[in-house]
């Protein structure tokens, strides 16, 4: 685990209402069939209130990242699984 995954890991706090919020966000973008990159993006923007034109809390974009990272991951995991069973099925 490295310190950065830690540092993600120790701002994932649910019981925030902001964090829930932006997660939520994130949430529903995807559902809407909003690409990953497109939604990195949009977390750049609004970590900069010059270009978003707002302030957005650090739990509200911690959730928002947390969301991205853990669609990130289940995308990751859905590659794996039809590679190896591709691999598997060409044995």
């Amino acid at each position: 685990m490295s310190i950065l995954t830690i540092t993600l890991d120790l701002l994932d706090d649910p019981h925030n209402a902001d964090h829930a919020h932006g997660r939520a966000t994130a949430y529903d973008a995807i559902a809407d069939g909003t690409p990953l990159d497109i939604l990195d993006d949009r977390l750049a923007w609004m970590d900069d209130p010059t270009v978003s034109g707002a302030t957005y809390t650090a739990a509200y974009l911690a959730g928002y990242r947390a969301q991205i990272a853990d669609w990130r991951a289940y995308d990751y995991a859905q590659r794996v699984a039809v590679t190896h069973n591709a691999w598997k099925d060409a044995r």
